[in-house]
């Protein structure tokens, strides 16, 4: 299966450790690859933890025709895989990104060795939670200060570890000629680009692209989210997946790495296994050439 899709765009990517397995983190809506610094500083040695800027987030490119259809994201993936020379990697995604490395691990299943898909599924009805309709007003407004911004996640993630979201603060705003703060986020992010895709066909892609992950994949809930339900989550590992696993989280929320780095760590040290490595390099972070 080939993603029927104009072009992939270079995402902006950090890529510490230079070595070993590769693993690469994807995030979620209006988050970036600074979600998971903490959680990938806390990964044992041997893993080559690799985070992405989706297009349209963070610092990488802007998609000008409005792109940001799931389709677009995951054509994105091997693209930069290809750029850093990697055959095949591990792939752990959150929310959207969840459904972005779905499809991307149906569409390419040599690439993908195993898939860690967190607090994410193929049941799309979101518009009913609090927690996205928040997550999306953050996304539509303007901020006096960092420190202001810094005040709404603390409202979004109340359990949320200080220093995640502390990192996230200082990464997901940029300062606008008038002084105030607006987030580093193309709004065209929000509306996507192809009004023809229903919730209900786009919901049965998802089913059927999760239905041919041949790899490994642990589906890791968060036991207080309202996103993943626990019917949906056993559906996908009992059901569907030709070998999944699901781990529950009872810390955590939607948003695990931040409300339980420690316990993620835990299950993805548990589902990965490890290859040791024998060298470290410095910190590097860049964008995919294309």
């Amino acid at each position: 299966m080939i993603l029927d899709q104009p072009r992939s765009l270079p995402l902006v990517y950090s890529d510490p450790v230079e070595t070993g397995t590769p693993v690469l983190f994807v995030h979620g809506i209006a988050h970036n690859r600074f979600v998971w610094e903490k959680l990938t500083r806390s990964l044992p040695v041997g893993l080559r933890p690799i985070s992405v800027d989706l297009r349209g987030h963070g610092e990488s490119p802007w998609s000008m025709e409005a792109n940001y259809d799931l389709r677009d994201y995951a054509v994105d993936l091997p693209a930069l895989l290809d750029a850093l020379k990697i055959d095949r990697a591990y792939v752990v995604a959150h929310s959207l990104g969840g459904n972005v490395a779905t499809l991307f691990a149906s569409a390419h299943p040599e690439r993908v060795m195993a898939l860690v898909l967190v607090d994410t599924g193929p049941a799309l009805d979101l518009t009913g939670t609090s927690h996205i309709a928040d997550e999306i007003g953050s996304a539509l407004r303007s901020y006096a200060s960092i420190a202001e911004f810094r005040e709404q996640l603390d409202q979004l993630h109340p359990s949320g570890d200080s220093e995640v979201l502390d990192r996230l603060a200082r990464s997901s705003v940029v300062a606008r000629p008038d002084g105030r703060f607006e987030p580093a986020l193309d709004p065209g992010v929000l509306g996507g680009s192809d009004e023809s895709t229903d919730l209900v066909s786009l919901e049965r892609e998802l089913w059927s692209a999760l239905g041919a992950v041949c790899c490994p994949v642990l589906v890791i809930r968060g036991e207080k989210s309202a996103i993943l339900s626990e019917k949906v989550a056993a559906e996908m590992v009992d059901e569907v997946l030709a070998e999944g696993r699901l781990v529950t989280l009872s810390a955590a929320g939607h948003a695990i790495m931040i409300d339980d780095g420690p316990g993620l760590v835990a299950a993805i040290r548990d589902f990965i296994p490890i290859t040791p490595s024998r060298v470290k390099r410095p910190t590097r972070s860049g964008r995919n050439p294309v």
